[in-house]
């Protein structure tokens, strides 16, 4: 088995053969003795030492321990008993999720260097799974503040996106095959759509957050970057059972392997103050993938079709401020305690800040109440509609690292914890684009359903 990755990178659904490797077929050649775990390590570890020079994916690695987990791994399925459905999985995890045998710096000069005595839940279950950790990818501060050196490996002078660009850039060029992020506005769906992969947040809760630094709890959500859909769903799915959900929580539940492709019969179209930003290429690609999806007889009903359809277009809207009102009252712990002692933030964190400083309970209460309300509305959707379809993002990757792009096409799926798919299935000026798919809350198995049989149907 090979791993081609082409010098002069083109836009393509990051799940094609001619991109990269996925890891679930990898495993059939583990079971049969025509690959190992480590040989299929190796190869991602050429494309790390090729390209990471250049892309700063990664802010740690931990090669060494990465080889000896592989090895682990394919004396494992030489006898018959991997672990799980993940045992020698090659990934990395986003710099604020905390590890025992790497440092946790949280892309602060406050964290720097700082270790951790024990695992996250997330860490603790992606090892005793037997899961091959390659090291931390690159983060924002505190995943909203100062950006980081990524770069986007289409472009390197273009950004790789927002709080989990790391990730993004290293399974966008191919030196993972997954990796973990997080998401409070757009930090896994819009990296994914700038580096052309397949990028995942399950509904809110479906994974525990325990070990991952705070920035509003209520909101956060752990997701996947990953070349094919069936990683992303094993990966996640494995988390919901081993890590658990947030107390409380249903978790991710469904089949072990990828829910099967089934076509959906309505879905609603989304524009988000978005797509008055949107260029004309970008309005087209997209305009044309829904006129393949009419082709194929799924229907695209329009928002202003019926008053509570455009009621959740309107309220699609207002996400970016219920975030940000939320976010503001649930960072005071732990920033004030950082402000106390001398600590210092980014403008994008400062801005927000100011606004910490100012919110009352009854604020927050306002925006909750408005966020429950919300989640209510597109609920009562769910026997008119099968979900959402919408861009991932109102533009290619810009160009420059600080222009990180806008958040509101995928703030709505954040907003409300709904769950939310970009696939890599349109391409602008020669750039990728991500198509989101947006589902019902607890339905992610119906929502990878869906967006693989439009992933089959968009790609054929």
């Amino acid at each position: 088995m090979s791993l081609p990755l082409p010098d002069a990178r083109r836009p393509s659904y990051g799940c094609g053969p001619e991109h990269a490797a996925s890891f679930r077929h990898g495993v059939d050649a583990f079971g049969s003795g025509h690959d190992t775990p480590r040989d299929f390590l190796e190869r991602f570890l050429d494309q790390i030492e090729r390209q990471e020079d250049s892309l700063h994916a990664f802010v740690t690695l931990d090669l060494e321990a990465a080889r000896s987990a592989a090895d682990a791994s394919s004396t494992r399925y030489r006898d018959g008993n991997p672990r799980s459905p993940i045992d020698g999985l090659p990934l990395a995890l986003k710099d604020i999720i905390q590890t025992a045998t790497l440092p946790t710096q949280s892309g602060s000069p406050i964290f720097k260097d700082w270790q951790a005595e024990r695992d996250s839940a997330i860490a603790a279950a992606l090892h005793r799974g037997g899961a091959v950790m390659i090291g931390k990818t690159a983060t924002t501060e505190f995943a909203y503040g100062a950006i980081t050196p990524a770069r986007n490996p289409y472009d390197p002078e273009r950004t790789p996106g927002t709080s989990s660009s790391g990730s993004a850039a290293a399974v966008g060029a191919g030196m993972l095959p997954v990796a973990i992020g997080t998401q409070l506005m757009s930090s896994v769906m819009r990296p994914a759509s700038y580096c052309g992969h397949v990028g995942v947040k399950p509904t809110y809760g479906a994974i525990r957050q325990d070990g991952i630094h705070p920035f509003s709890p209520s909101g956060e959500h752990v997701g996947a970057h990953a070349h094919a859909l069936e990683d992303a769903w094993q990966l996640l799915r494995f988390l919901a059972h081993e890590a658990g959900p947030v107390p409380g929580s249903r978790g991710l539940t469904g089949p072990v392997e990828t829910p099967e492709a089934r076509k959906p019969k309505r879905l609603m179209r989304m524009y988000t103050p978005g797509w008055e930003l949107a260029d004309a290429a970008v309005r087209g690609a997209f305009e044309e993938a829904l006129d393949r999806l009419s082709d194929a007889d799924i229907e695209i009903v329009e928002p202003s079709s019926s008053a509570a359809l455009q009621s959740i277009e309107d309220d699609f809207a207002r996400s970016d401020w219920c975030i940000a009102e939320i976010a503001a009252f649930e960072m005071r712990w732990p920033f004030f305690e950082y402000e106390k002692a001398g600590g210092e933030f980014h403008a994008r964190i400062e801005n927000l800040f100011k606004r910490a400083h100012q919110i009352t309970l009854d604020d927050y209460h306002t925006a909750l109440d408005w966020k429950d309300a919300f989640r209510a509305r597109y609920q009562s959707l769910s026997t008119q509609v099968d979900g959402v379809i919408g861009l991932t993002a109102p533009e290619v990757a810009p160009v420059g690292l600080e222009n990180i792009g806008h958040p509101i096409m995928c703030s709505p799926a954040s907003c409300m914890g709904a769950p939310a798919i970009t696939i890599p299935a349109l391409e602008a000026d020669g750039l990728p684009l991500g198509l989101q798919l947006v589902g019902f809350h607890n339905q992610d198995a119906d929502l990878f359903a869906h967006t693989a049989w439009i992933d089959d149907a968009l790609l054929s």
